[in-house]
């Protein structure tokens, strides 16, 4: 018996030795305080205890401190006892031995508290749909106590939840009471919410109701839930034959063999569908896509080239080199698109240090030239045509190229983009002449109509519409060109405002060209690219624009404008209220506006054309509402036409399209407004070339097309 006790109590002290070791050799986690924020009076004092993690850490020791300039208002003991000093707030650091780890509480120190008397809530009883959101104010009284912090709390947070900001957020159908406390004196307020029963969904529809697809492509649908506060908008996709083509759970079609199938989007809540008919064709002949990208370099090169430029995504690359240098690094280009340039107009181009742009040539300076993008690099097309490098700015030029891109690379979609300085209705792809003012032949709407209209009549292909026109240039998003150019291209993308030098960002959306994705997508991406790449929508020091345009609706959309400016001609409205005009023009949103003072403020005559109409909506010019029903059809046919329209917060009344009116002599006499040439807007241009009589007070001589001429 005795040797049996021995032996118990030596496995009881073992035991006992064993777990005391296991209480204290864990590390320190982090550390508590029992306060985060405390209110005292100066000259008393309170207690900060510190809770080291976790329970059976080695080494609970902390040491207390006073950060900074605190240390005027509080101190702090060696066991965490506070005492105030002066009124002021200062931040108590409770610092672990083992590790370092820290937690805090702020202090304020007040020469006298004034406790918390009750507190209210703005309701005692909310209803709130399932799915939304609803908040809570609470009022403490006094109105001067001294410690105004609350905590929120709910009964059923299956029901609804509370945030540390009193919103309310409905989760399921019931009742909860949410109740707010004070943390002086734990008064307390409450409100009963009852969750009901949330917005049904009520239909659905896509963005298209048919689309073709070649074999290996992919394009997107949209769902569009109503109505819009729908708690749940959540849809499903399914494909009927999964051979033709599969959706994916964000509505991406993929094109696998040649037939037709159906894409159903379902939505979760109530069952309702939507489709699209999807046609998938073999691949043809011709290619894809094919980009012809006219890019005259112009002082834009010749000014930076072999040069670093602030902002320019590569160092010492010219700002037509450098858009060289994003579209020929962009991986994954399939063989059936091809990216055809013809480059001219500038004095001097970037290096070409071991072919880094090119298969071992530079750019001439000389003569222009012709290139398409294979392999990561430009390759000079045979072909070159021996024309002076001065003359990028001549209709014949420009039609020569695009014979030369229909006939060697002819694809299902074609896109023209014209690279240079923009001059609004004055054009664009003016030369390099030396004098570093760019005073030489560019081209005008109507000539680059003219040019798309022969080309595509030599190359057989009139009739047809090529898939969208680009202006990676200056102030060209205008009405009169979007309508010229309806004839001849589906979209049109192109900026309202003078645009950075990088100009548009070009990986971005030859990323989605080369995947498949549909033109608008396409389009899409390259303003929200460029938009982005200049400080995105929300910078005020972003007055960037861009937008695409669906080319349908301008003819439409010129018609309603004509019958607006028909209706004012006849009634005299702008030669009897000369001076209320002016002011409308005035206040309505301009593009590149220097300063106020500044002649070339005005002598572009380019305005946001939605602004003006929604202010003359307005003015006193339309006395009664007489010619709202013209207005108002100019802002439908606007919705259509300007497909897509994004802008940095500095750009102010942007919407997308700019009209034209000579706004100042010089105006009139600088831009060329011809109807029936520049313009097929022609009450408009009567309109405006009999603001300011016919008289000229230009001297010299110069085509309408020079920009010299135009003395920018």
């Amino acid at each position: 018996m005795k040797l049996f006790k021995r032996l118990f109590v030596t496995l009881l002290a073992l035991t006992a030795v064993g777990c005391a070791k296991v209480v204290n050799t864990a590390e320190v986690t982090g550390v508590e305080l029992n306060y985060t924020s405390y209110t005292l009076e100066n000259n008393s004092s309170f207690q900060l205890e510190a809770y080291v993690k976790p329970d059976n850490a080695r080494n609970k020791s902390v040491t207390w401190s006073v950060q900074g300039i605190g240390a005027n208002y509080i101190s702090v003991s060696d066991t965490g006892l506070v005492t105030a000093k002066k009124t002021g707030t200062a931040r108590v650091l409770a610092t672990t031995v083992e590790k370092k780890l820290t937690a805090s509480c702020i202090v304020t120190v007040v020469a006298q508290i004034v406790p918390v008397t009750s507190v209210s809530l703005n309701s005692t009883a909310l209803s709130v749909k399932q799915g939304k959101t609803a908040t809570l104010t609470a009022s403490i009284y006094p109105s001067n106590a001294t410690n105004k912090y609350v905590s929120w709390s709910s009964s059923n947070t299956n029901v609804a939840t509370i945030s540390s900001s009193g919103v309310i957020s409905a989760v399921n159908q019931g009742s909860s009471t949410i109740t707010v406390t004070t943390s002086d004196g734990h008064k307390t307020a409450t409100c009963v919410v009852t969750v009901t029963e949330p917005t049904r969904v009520t239909s659905v529809s896509l963005d298209k109701s048919s689309l073709s697809l070649k074999v290996g492509r992919t394009s997107s649908l949209i769902a569009n839930v109503l109505p819009s506060d729908a708690y749940d908008k959540s849809v499903s996709w399914s494909s009927s034959k999964t051979s033709i083509a599969t959706v994916n759970n964000n509505g991406e079609i993929t094109a696998n063999a040649v037939g037709t199938t159906t894409i159903t989007a379902t939505t979760t809540d109530g069952g309702f569908t939507a489709n699209c008919s999807v046609t998938v064709e073999e691949k043809g002949p011709t290619d894809e896509w094919t980009v012809l990208i006219y890019m005259c370099g112009s002082t834009l090169e010749t000014e930076s080239a072999n040069k670093y430029v602030e902002g320019m995504p590569y160092s010492r690359c010219g700002l037509a080199t450098c858009d060289i240098r994003e579209i020929i690094e962009t991986p994954n280009k399939p063989d059936d698109v091809n990216i055809v340039l013809e480059t001219g107009g500038a004095q001097t181009w970037t290096n070409n240090t071991n072919g880094k742009y090119s298969n071992g040539y530079s750019i001439s300076n000389q003569y222009i030239q012709r290139h398409h993008v294979e392999n990561g690099k430009i390759v000079l097309d045979e072909g070159q045509d021996k024309i002076k490098n001065e003359y990028m700015g001549k209709q014949s030029v420009l039609q020569s190229f695009l014979e030369y891109g229909f006939n060697n690379y002819p694809a299902d979609k074609t896109a023209l983009i014209l690279w240079n300085h923009g001059g609004g209705m004055q054009g664009a792809c003016f030369n390099d002449d030396k004098s570093g003012y760019c005073v030489s032949d560019g081209l005008l709407g109507y000539e680059v109509v003219s040019a798309v209209s022969n080309a595509m009549s030599k190359c057989g292909i009139s009739g047809q519409k090529l898939e969208f026109i680009g202006y990676d240039a200056c102030m060209m998003q205008i009405q009169d060109l979007a309508e010229q150019y309806s004839p001849y291209f589906k979209y049109m993308l192109g900026s309202q405002e003078l645009e950075s030098g990088t100009g548009w960002d070009y990986d971005t959306w030859l990323d989605d060209l080369y995947a498949g994705k549909d033109t608008e997508t396409v389009l899409k991406a390259a303003v929200d690219g460029f938009i982005k790449d200049n400080g995105g929508v929300n910078d005020y020091s972003n007055d960037q624009t861009l937008s695409y345009l669906n080319l349908e609706y301008a003819a439409s959309y010129k018609d309603a404008w004509e019958e607006f400016a028909l209706a004012l001609r006849n009634d005299n409205v702008v030669a009897n209220n000369r001076t209320k005009f002016n002011e409308l023009i005035y206040s309505t949103k301009k593009f590149s506006d220097y300063t106020s003072e500044d002649i070339y403020y005005y002598q572009n005559g380019l305005s946001d054309a939605k602004d003006f109409i929604n202010k003359f909506k307005t003015s006193n010019l339309n006395s009664n509402g007489k010619y709202n029903t013209n207005l108002q059809n100019i802002l439908n046919e606007h919705s259509k036409l300007v497909a897509y329209s994004s802008c940095g917060k500095g750009a102010g009344n942007a919407y997308g399209l700019s009209m034209f009116w000579a706004i100042e002599k010089d105006t009139k006499d600088y831009n060329p407004y011809t109807a029936g040439t520049d313009t097929n807007f022609v009450n408009w241009a009567y309109l405006s070339n009999n603001y300011y009589g016919t008289e000229s007070t230009v001297s010299g001589s110069g085509d309408d097309d020079d920009w010299g001429y135009w003395n920018w």
